[in-house]
């Protein structure tokens, strides 16, 4: 397809040409990067999209294929938009598991508008830069690669960092939540009252089994997560299905009730308190409605990491379609819950739409969507660490980490990248669901905010001085997006706020401890050299 076919006034100009690609990984060479430091990042994308039935038409550590830029005619690309589609809803998102915080929060109507609104003052601009970046700049680091173009290694070291302490994170959020709809469905008894330590066993028990099955190196890829798919989306179609009779509109419009929502995640005195004096709107409790939103529709710049395994045709499609599976499978079953079901504002917690699908369709809707929450939170787990651990190993290989974690296992896997993923994990599953959700946010939202900004510079530096002001004025259309990011960090409490003072100084200090172990590591090998280039006398 011709670059002046895209209509998107974010996507790439039509002076962008094949001839570009070329160009950007001569630059990208010129920074002493070489396709071997991404080896460890396309193993993932490779795998699964090898299972999937596509082929990269190259060999990639000779630095062929997608990412050499040679034209998609010349490599054999069986992938399907489709299943690219699928691949990156299972990164990123995995259905309206886990949105039940939005609606407790701010009632009904709020939720309902918050839902819509979402795809387009945030999702859509991830996308569009995604797909813009990802067809110029095809590499499996996706953004990583993106901040070294414009700003150098030491910035995408640090947006590598961020983003696999945002991922570990993220993680720690997904046997949380399975506990949490367990609960609701068969416990409710126990919900609120489980003890502290049996909670914290069962979900030791609970990661500590995904991360075996992920150590042994099974993928849930192909055929797989096609099944993972249907399983896991069928009760929430049926709900919708079974739900469009029973829905009383007035129900949508349910403002919050005006009583002060009190979320379970105050272990910590000051985890419940920040300094921005708005923590409440409209009866709207921001903090928790915010944050959770924002996690659901993050994660789109995952899907440049298929960026040099598919064609141009198909990544583009891919992209489309996870945008529409994602924002369809959030707001559709909340229209659907909430207008079917006499649940009450503060009955939405974390589980929730198992006890909406029960109202609607009967005990058998709601146990099936609890079997469907625990397929699509493994493979969201599976995912999550497989990507993280990999990124790991990829950044131990370039000297970035301590070799260590480039170690693997029989079953070809990064055995202690993998154990300190679980290490942080472990640490973080005693927090509340939405306050570990604050703490993946405010990682995720610096690492996006990199990616963005190295949008910016890019497409500044890619302009002649005809098209500089048009772009600039393009890239101005994603300045509602970066002040939502600014919103979510002004929200973060207190506790939230060291973690992420401490999070980027040990970013920092990483950084420049590498710089200078390369150093010395390069004058040892050059005064090995010159001792053996000696002649003796």
């Amino acid at each position: 397809m011709d670059n002046s076919e895209l209509s998107s006034p974010l996507l790439y100009s039509p002076a962008f040409s094949g001839d570009d690609v070329g160009d950007a990984d001569d630059r990208y060479d010129s920074l002493g990067k070489t396709s071997k430091q991404h080896t460890s990042s396309r193993s993932l994308t490779s795998s699964l999209l090898a299972t999937s039935g596509s082929s990269s038409g190259g060999d990639p550590e000779r630095g062929e294929g997608r990412s050499s830029g040679i034209d998609a005619p010349a490599m054999e690309h069986k992938m399907s938009g489709f299943m690219l589609a699928v691949l990156i809803f299972f990164t990123m998102s995995g259905g309206p598991i886990g949105v039940e915080p939005s609606i407790r929060a701010a009632g009904n109507l709020y939720a309902i508008i918050g839902f819509a609104v979402m795809p387009f003052l945030w999702a859509l601009p991830e996308v569009l830069i995604t797909t813009e970046l990802g067809l110029r700049y095809p590499c499996a680091s996706g953004g990583v690669r993106w901040c070294e173009e414009a700003f150098g290694p030491k910035a995408g070291l640090l947006v590598g960092y961020l983003g696999w302490i945002s991922g570990v994170a993220n993680n720690a959020t997904l046997p949380v939540l399975f506990l949490q709809y367990v609960l609701n469905q068969f416990y409710p008894h126990l919900y609120d009252d489980i003890n502290a330590l049996l909670r914290y066993g069962i979900l030791v028990g609970i990661t500590l089994l995904l991360t075996i099955v992920n150590y042994r190196g099974v993928e849930i890829v192909g055929k797989v997560l096609l099944f993972v798919l249907v399983i896991s989306m069928a009760p929430f179609l049926i709900m919708v299905i079974m739900g469009i009779p029973q829905v009383n509109t007035d129900r949508w419009l349910q403002t919050p009730n005006g009583e002060t929502e009190t979320f379970n995640d105050d272990m910590l005195d000051l985890s419940q308190s920040g300094w921005f004096p708005w923590q409440y709107a409209a009866g709207i409790a921001l903090r928790p409605f915010i944050n959770n939103l924002y996690w659901c529709y993050n994660g789109f710049d995952q899907g440049g990491h298929y960026s040099n395994s598919v064609t141009k045709d198909v990544f583009k499609r891919g992209m489309a379609g996870a945008f529409f599976l994602t924002c369809s499978s959030y707001l559709v079953p909340v229209l659907i819950a909430t207008g079917a079901s006499n649940l009450s504002q503060s009955e939405w917690t974390a589980g929730a739409f198992a006890t909406a699908a029960t109202e609607i369709g009967g005990k058998w809707l709601g146990n099936w969507m609890v079997v469907g929450a625990g397929l699509s939170l493994m493979a969201l787990f599976f995912g999550e660490m497989s990507a993280d651990s990999l990124q790991l190993m990829g950044m131990a290989e370039l000297g970035q980490v301590p070799s260590i974690f480039a170690t693997k296992s029989r079953y070809n896997t990064p055995t202690y990248a993998i154990l300190l993923g679980m290490a942080v994990i472990l640490c973080l599953i005693p927090f509340d669901f939405q306050f570990i959700i604050e703490l993946s946010n405010v990682g995720y939202c610096f690492a996006v905010t990199m990616e963005y900004m190295a949008f910016f510079q890019l497409r500044i530096r890619k302009a002649n001085d005809i098209q500089l002001l048009r772009k600039i004025g393009n890239s101005m259309l994603l300045i509602p997006t970066l002040l939502f990011n600014l919103l979510v960090i002004c929200l973060a409490s207190y506790v939230t706020y060291i973690y992420a003072v401490s999070m980027i100084a040990f970013g920092v200090v990483l950084i420049h401890a590498t710089s200078i172990w390369r150093c010395i590591k390069r004058d040892k090998v050059g005064a090995t050299q010159d001792a053996k280039g000696a002649t003796p006398l």
